[in-house]
């Protein structure tokens, strides 16, 4: 017999009960042995009242599970609490949840303000889906046990079969299943349930199905099969299981009616899918208050939420008991409706064991799959994730790139802020400042170049070597005395000990008459070319960074003194132009060879002449636009926390040349996602419990452009509204955007970021297939985190990214680096926004 064969044998339900004495004259008669009438009629249909009101509330809470969340009002996944305590000054009445029915709220809303008739539908699918899978489950379990101990009568694995029943019959369901849940671990969520109530509740299945093997097996038609060779297993499937099968499906209705029993008394104890967050809404030197919030949308757990209120709020805790009830009524009617049709019509139930119900199971495993990825919290954030627009995010950074470098004090600077302000009011953002306007202006005063700025490499006759380039190789300084000037002199490197002290008695003896000084960043003291300027200095040159901003001209100074006359230039120079000037030395080389012979300085005079060219306006009084939105945080506890997300929006604007630094990645990608991240928001309807800030901040070509101070300092975000019971909201997550539209394969995470909220942007990473690394030095970051005084801090990049900002143009952007960057940023966000345990 070949295998196809065997199963087939063993599958195919149809016994030949044609052969048996008088079978065939009892189906002549319209009756089955037994007594029952063959054959399904309507009006046996029809007329079952318990199968009838069963099938309509059955097919009513199947469509609720399908389309629930369709046809809720809310979102309670992204739909925060919406109430906020006020006056009616009307009704002369203080309003604050929980609210009475009425035409927004037709449930009315729990204690927390969120809309009950929402959670309903939602819950629906939560309660329901868990109980079909319990349910599933026991009945598997029962099955399969019951018929091997019923089977194998009085052996040794039926003795222990009945031996586990009957220890687990011992105890109290509902004790039993409470320490099982909180031993295999409430938070995590509904598998935990099915587990603990599965492994509970089989008992009862599994005997009866013993019960019925055990008659079954001694019935006369089995001796007959045995004695055609068939073996057990055979026996079993083919004549046993088929004539258990209709009181199977009737157990199995009636056991999700159970079940749903069981869900709805542990939820009235407090026990629930999730098991909530605890939060506490202890006031300041009063009682202790700690309560929990349940984070799924699900029938029990709006019991446990409502009972407390049966008395005062009936409103609350009536609408989850009566699901509760319809639901039980309904299938408890459907299995007693199905135990009538079965004893008046022999309903056959073979076509069960056909193999073309593998395509109906398949087709139901497809939906239950379904049903179980758009069940709970996570599957709401992904999709929030997903309708994320990396389009919208490059159709940004082409508007920014387009507004002449957005130089601040010039023409793109103002549009890309008047812009940005724009977008703001679109996406429904409040403004983020006391006075009622999204800008919060930082006053300071400008320097800009009239002429090109020049710096040059001349030789012994005075020609020109080479020239450098404004803002990529060089940049001017306003600081202390550095402003305009024009000189050619000799290049002096003057050198420091470290670690001696910095007194005006300690460079007697310096000489720096006719020469242009060349000083080492870290190395010669901050102050010193005040210095140079007092020992005749005709310029200076300081050797900075090679990150990207190191050589910007500074063309302000707000933290002190700018153009303190009498002036000199004053440059920043790369490392590598310093080489190139140097020629065949390296400053390494000088200060190994210099520093043992000398106690405090050295100078050597360097075999090279510089050409310094620098003509600035006149210092303008200026307002720097920083453009500051939020959504108010919507939890009566969470609201008092803050999410701000940061980006800065201008750039080094237009050389008097006319050189135009685009700064498309630099700047210009960081608010693009910004922008989309407040967009998509809006059209989510998403609702943060934090309050979440939107912060596109000017400035980018100061050295100091006020970001810390204001980050830092709590009264400016006092005037915010928040439902937040605390007296103050203040900033705890600072997410730092720029970077992000161009580089290579890997996003790296500041070695200085908080580690949980790297985590949490890991774990998202993985959900987008997005390459993450953590990095343990700064060497790939040009710029540093702006604070490190707030509880959680990250700043994200793509490796590679830094170029010089005439390379930094639109061409380079990726559109699928700003969309997978963007949608893993927007999953993280999401969370923060809504869960409570960050």
């Amino acid at each position: 017999m070949n295998l196809k064969h065997a199963l087939s044998r063993i599958l195919n339900p149809r016994s030949r009960l044609d052969k048996l004495p008088g079978f065939a004259d009892a189906l002549e008669e319209g009756q089955a042995p037994g007594g029952a009438i063959s054959g399904v009629r309507l009006r046996d249909v029809f007329g079952n009242v318990p199968l009838m009101m069963g099938l309509f509330i059955v097919l009513g809470l199947l469509a609720l599970v399908l389309y629930g969340p369709v046809w809720a009002p809310q979102n309670p996944y992204l739909a925060g609490q919406h109430i906020v305590p006020h006056m009616d000054w009307e009704t002369r009445e203080f309003i604050r949840p929980p609210l009475d029915p009425s035409p927004e709220y037709p449930l009315g809303t729990d204690q927390w303000g969120a809309d009950i008739l929402s959670m309903l539908m939602h819950g629906a699918r939560n309660t329901l889906v868990a109980c079909a899978f319990i349910t599933m489950m026991r009945v598997l379990l029962g099955l399969t046990l019951g018929a091997i101990a019923g089977w194998n009568e009085g052996g040794g694995i039926d003795r222990f079969i009945m031996g586990v029943i009957g220890a687990i019959a011992s105890l109290p369901l509902l004790i039993s299943t409470i320490i099982l849940i909180y031993a295999l671990d409430i938070r995590r969520g509904l598998l935990v349930f099915i587990i603990a109530l599965s492994i509970i509740g089989w008992t009862e299945i599994a005997q009866y199905i013993r019960s019925e093997f055990l008659v079954l097996r001694k019935m006369p038609y089995i001796e007959g099969a045995r004695a055609t060779g068939l073996n057990g297993l055979q026996i079993a499937v083919r004549h046993i299981l088929p004539n258990v099968l209709p009181q199977l499906l009737v157990i199995t209705f009636l056991e999700m009616g159970a079940v749903l029993m069981l869900l709805g008394e542990l939820g009235f104890v407090g026990v629930y899918i999730g098991g909530g967050s605890r939060i506490d809404l202890s006031e300041p030197l009063g009682p202790t208050n700690i309560v929990t919030l349940a984070d799924v949308p699900e029938w029990g757990a709006m019991i446990a939420d409502g009972f407390r209120w049966l008395r005062s709020k009936p409103f609350i805790v009536f609408p989850p008991a009566v699901a509760f009830f319809i639901s039980v009524l309904g299938f408890n009617s459907l299995g007693e409706g199905l135990r009538r049709l079965i004893e008046k019509r022999m309903v056959s139930t073979a076509f069960l064991l056909r193999k073309r119900m593998l395509v109906v199971i398949g087709g139901l495993t497809a939906a239950v799959i379904f049903i179980m990825n758009n069940t709970g919290a996570a599957p709401w954030f992904a999709k929030v994730a997903q309708a994320y627009d990396g389009g919208r995010v490059y159709e940004h950074v082409v508007a920014l790139t387009e507004m002449e470098g957005r130089g601040q004090g010039q023409p793109g600077g103002a549009e890309a802020a008047d812009y940005i302000v724009k977008k703001f009011e679109e996406y429904g953002l409040e403004p983020g400042w006391r006075l009622g306007s999204y800008n919060y202006p930082v006053e300071t005063t400008l320097v800009r170049p009239l002429t090109q700025p020049e710096l040059s490499l001349l030789d012994a006759d005075g020609n020109v070597v080479e020239s450098f380039r404004h803002q990529l190789d060089f940049g001017y300084m306003i600081e202390g005395h550095g402003g305009s000037g024009a000189v050619t002199a000799p290049l002096t490197l003057v050198g420091f000990k470290p670690g001696q002290p910095d007194e005006w008695d300690s460079y007697i003896g310096l000489d720096l008459r006719g020469k242009i000084a060349l000083l080492v960043r870290g190395n010669a003291p901050p102050d010193f070319p005040t210095e140079a300027l007092i020992r005749g200095a005709a310029g200076v040159l300081w050797v900075t960074g090679d990150g990207r901003d190191d050589v910007a001209s500074q063309i302000a100074n707000p933290g002190g003194e700018s153009l303190r006359s009498p002036t000199l230039p004053i440059f920043r120079i790369r490392p590598s132009i310093a080489q190139t000037i140097l020629q065949n030395q390296t400053l390494t080389q000088i200060f190994a060879e210099e520093l043992p012979r000398t106690d405090n300085w050295f100078t050597r005079d360097l075999d090279a002449s510089v050409r310094m060219v620098v003509e600035l306006g006149q210092p303008v009084e200026t307002e720097i636009p920083n453009i500051v939105g939020y959504i108010p945080g919507s939890d009566l506890e969470l609201g008092n926390e803050m999410v701000i997300l940061f980006a800065r929006y201008d750039g080094l604007g237009i050389d008097p040349d006319g050189t135009v630094y685009p700064g498309a990645n630099h700047n210009a990608s960081g608010t693009a996602v910004l922008l989309e991240l407040a967009n998509l928001w809006h059209e989510q309807g998403l609702d943060s419990r934090r309050t979440t800030m939107f912060v596109a901040w000017g400035g980018a070509g100061l050295d100091d452009d006020s970001a810390r101070h204001w980050l830092e300092d709590a009264f400016n975000f006092r005037h915010l509204r928040t439902k937040g019971t605390r007296a103050n909201v203040g900033p705890s997550i600072l997410i730092q955007l720029d970077y992000v539209g161009a580089g290579g394969d890997t996003l790296l995470i500041h070695p200085d970021s908080s580690a949980k909220l790297a985590d949490l942007f890991e774990e998202a990473s993985q959900e987008t297939e997005l390459i993450v690394q953590r990095r343990a030095d700064t060497a790939e970051f040009s710029s540093d985190i702006i604070t490190r005084r707030l509880p959680l801090v990250i700043s994200l990049k793509w490796a590679g990214s830094d170029v010089l900002p005439d390379e930094d143009v639109l061409e380079n952007i990726d559109p699928a680096k700003l969309q997978i960057f963007g949608e893993t940023l927007a999953l993280t966000l999401t969370r923060l926004a809504r869960e409570t345990s960050y």
